[in-house]
Parts: C-alpha cells; structure tokens; sequence
C-alpha cells in the first residue's frame, strides 16, 4: 500500500515541502481576507483511495453538510484535488470576508472555490517546481452533500493512491478546518518519489 511507497524519510521530506507550501498559502488567504491567517502544520495521510470514504467519515465527528470542491490537474504530474469542508466552517470563512453575519449560500461557494483555488496552486505548485514539469488546472466544481456518508465514490474510481492534508486554519479565535485531497496515479507517485530521493541525497 502507498503508506510502504514511501519510507519515513520521504514521508518527512513531503512533510516539509507541504509545510513550507501551506506557509505561501497562508499569505495569500490573509491577503484575500483582509485578516491575518495561520495555517497550522498539515498533517499527512497516506491511502489506497478504496479507503477514502471510510477514512473521512471516521474522522469526522460533525456529521455535517460537507462542501466537496474537485479541481482536475493535467501534466506530468496528473490527478485531481479535492477540497472538504464543513458546512460551520465554510460560513465561518464567508463572514471573515464580508464582515457580516447575515452571508447566504451563493458567497460562501465563492470563498471556498477561492481557497481551494489557493490551497491546489500553493500545494501543487511545489510538487511541479519539485518534478521540474508543469501543470494546469482545470476550473473548480464545487458539490453540497448532507454528510460524508453522501460521498460520491464514483468520482475517485480512476485513481489508487491519495494523499490527505488535513489543517486547521486559525483567525483569532476562530478555527476552519478543511482538508485537501490529492488523487494521484501510480506514475505520478513514483515520479514524487524519485524526486523526494534525490532532495534526501542532497542533505
């Protein structure tokens, strides 16, 4: 399975290159929100995407509407991302931005395809940089499912490995928590990998 893909030290390197991807991120969230934002250290999962929904659902103790937000890659390093977040916490991000309590459904969409949008450039865009490729993206769908029970499997069919970051988003007091997915093929793994290698051959 893809937990043994990867050993320990390759594990630690995607470790740190996610950390200082989501330390980017964090600038622009802040930037677009006109309030200062942390992203707290992502952590990292590894998966056969067959254990996706299992996975989501155990670790989701909200049993809440669930914003589900898929965007395409193409390039060398091909797959699709998936951005979840609750329904508590999407609105929580919609208010920072408008200052406003009283936000509906259509400007809450907005702001989660933004920060999807953010979170898939800042994070695949070092995995490119770290492939030497580059890669598009295709626009952002989003889909609101009453919970995670509601996951769609069809839509990760065409993938076998999937790597999860989870992280929580810190304003002040209020705390988002989201997690991206990556669905990634074979190939696409063994690419990283081989890169990850040559990085821990550096140092």
């Amino acid at each position: 399975m893809l937990e043994n893909i990867l050993n320990e030290d390759e594990k630690d390197c995607l470790q740190e290159l996610i950390n200082i991807s989501y330390g980017t991120a964090s600038a622009s969230i802040s930037e677009i929100l006109d309030s200062f934002a942390t992203l707290k250290v992502p952590r990292i999962k590894l998966l056969k995407s067959l254990q996706l929904k299992d996975y989501l659902i155990n670790n989701d103790s909200s049993n809440d509407i669930q914003f589900v937000v898929s965007q395409i890659i193409h390039g060398n390093f091909s797959g699709e991302n998936i951005f979840l977040i609750n329904k508590d916490s999407a609105f929580k991000l919609a208010e920072i931005l408008n200052e406003d309590e009283d936000v509906n459904i259509e400007e809450v969409s907005d702001v989660v395809l933004e920060i999807t949008n953010i979170l898939s450039s800042a994070t695949i865009g070092k995995f490119s940089e770290l492939l030497d490729t580059k890669v598009s993206f295709q626009a952002p769908s989003l889909e609101i499912i009453d919970s995670l029970e509601d996951f769609n499997e069809n839509r990760i069919k065409d993938f076998n490995e999937v790597i999860i970051i989870s992280t929580i988003l810190e304003f002040d007091k209020l705390n988002v928590k989201g997690e991206l997915i990556l669905l990634t093929k074979d190939e696409s793994i063994k690419k990283l990998k081989e890169e990850l290698q040559k990085i821990l051959e550096e140092y």
